[in-house]
């Protein structure tokens, strides 16, 4: 499979382990009930832990892979059936998030 396809199919297995606790307004971890600094205050220390950094790791989401060209997420275009035109033939999927929600008739086709 492709990268792809194991994030797809490891972000619909997190789905489904959490959504009854993220439908409750409930998180998968445990937040921090520390005082927030004021906002200027966290942009000098980001700054200095930026500037003091050995190597940098960005997360992001469907926003920063969007802009990278990753459009396959909400539409059947010609980047998601490259991605994921197998499972769009085979389960009728219009983009990638529909497949991630989508409902299976057993585990072994989960």
């Amino acid at each position: 499979m492709s990268f792809y396809e194991d994030l797809v199919e490891e972000t619909q297995l997190n789905y489904t382990l959490y959504h009854r606790l993220y439908k409750k307004g409930g998180s998968a971890v445990t937040l921090s009930t520390k005082e927030s600094l004021p906002y200027t205050e966290q942009i000098k220390h980001f700054a200095k832990e930026i500037a003091n950094a050995e190597c940098i790791i960005v997360g992001g989401a469907s926003g920063l892979s969007a802009a990278g060209g990753g459009d396959f997420y909400y539409k059947d275009n010609a980047s998601y059936r490259k991605y994921f035109g197998k499972y769009a033939e085979k389960y009728g999927f219009k983009g990638a998030f529909s497949g991630m929600v989508a409902h299976w008739d057993s585990r072994e086709e989960f």
